[in-house]
């Protein structure tokens, strides 16, 4: 399925703050109930929003605020075209892969990146 801006906003409008960063990530932890994610981010917390296989739904969410993230690191992938978001909360590693540009999502992902 073919991500849009519109898509990424309309999944998660139930959960945006209003202040937050949206961006679209793989999820590379085995927490995860899917690889496909959502991730919200603000000042205060983070919300990740597991997609279905078709990314037309989300099949749950678990939120975390800022301050419980521990060891948090982002860093440059192997090939320059995505960033690395790695953190462990609650005794859970969760690691993250964020393209840094996906043509249809426009400026979302590089103000999510910037957020983080």
């Amino acid at each position: 399925m073919l991500l849009t801006k519109k898509k990424l906003s309309r999944l998660a409008a139930p959960y945006n703050e209003g202040d937050m960063s949206i961006g679209f990530a793989e999820s590379q932890s085995i927490e995860s109930i899917s690889s496909k994610t959502i991730l919200l981010v603000n000042d205060r917390q983070v919300i990740i929003l597991f997609l279905n296989f078709f990314q037309t739904k989300v099949i749950d969410h678990m939120a975390y605020t800022r301050k419980d993230l521990v060891n948090e690191q982002l860093s440059q992938g192997f090939n320059g075209l995505d960033v690395v978001w790695r953190f462990t909360v609650q005794n859970k590693k969760w690691r993250f892969r964020i393209l840094k540009k996906i043509v249809t999502l426009g400026k979302m992902q590089r103000e999510l990146i910037e957020r983080l």
